[in-house]
């Protein structure tokens, strides 16, 4: 089977359920959470290390999502180690993740900066990425120095990379394609 059927099947088994015991909430939470720690080298050595035992990495996962977490995200880890998909938890969790933002509206809007982006700037670009659309903005910041000034903006797929660090390299290629025509 391909591999990607394999994540996304358990993600839409595990929303269904949610959304049917009216847990979406919580379950997104943690499995945002879920997705943050897989992303994490040492956490991904300890799932996809094939010396221990499924039981030890379920435990080592349950353990680090902690006890607040929704018994059905519990029960959830506890089948795909269970069933020896461990290795797809990741990938399980980024796709509840894609269809809970689906079902409720929520656009994700990264900004990468130079410097910090002030309050009333975020709220500006919020205003205006959520247009007309209803639903909500997961607004994510980040702060990149190498980019020298501009923004790099993400919604949800699309991608607009104004920054100073991006023109300096389009002129670097400009110049060095007017070398090879000079020649």
């Amino acid at each position: 089977m391909n591999l990607s059927k394999i994540a996304v099947r358990y993600a839409k088994a595990l929303f269904e359920l949610a959304l049917e015991r009216g847990v979406t909430d919580t379950v997104y939470r943690d499995m945002k959470a879920v997705s943050h720690l897989c992303s994490m080298s040492e956490v991904k050595a300890v799932i996809n290390n094939p010396v221990l035992p499924q039981q030890k990495r379920k435990e080592v996962i349950l353990a680090l999502v902690g006890d607040d977490a929704d018994k059905l995200t519990v029960n959830f880890i506890g089948l795909m180690f269970g069933q020896g998909r461990g290795d797809y938890l990741a990938a399980a969790a980024r796709n509840f993740i894609d269809l809970t933002r689906r079902h409720r509206g929520i656009r994700q809007v990264t900004v990468t900066t130079a410097v910090p982006v002030s309050g009333k700037l975020k709220e500006e670009m919020a205003a205006l990425i959520a247009g007309k659309e209803k639903g909500s903005i997961e607004y994510i910041e980040q702060v990149d120095g190498s980019i020298i000034g501009g923004f790099i903006l993400r919604v949800d797929e699309a991608y607009i990379d104004a920054s100073v660090r991006n023109r300096l390299n389009n002129y670097r290629k400009e110049f060095s394609l007017a070398a090879y025509a000079a020649e």
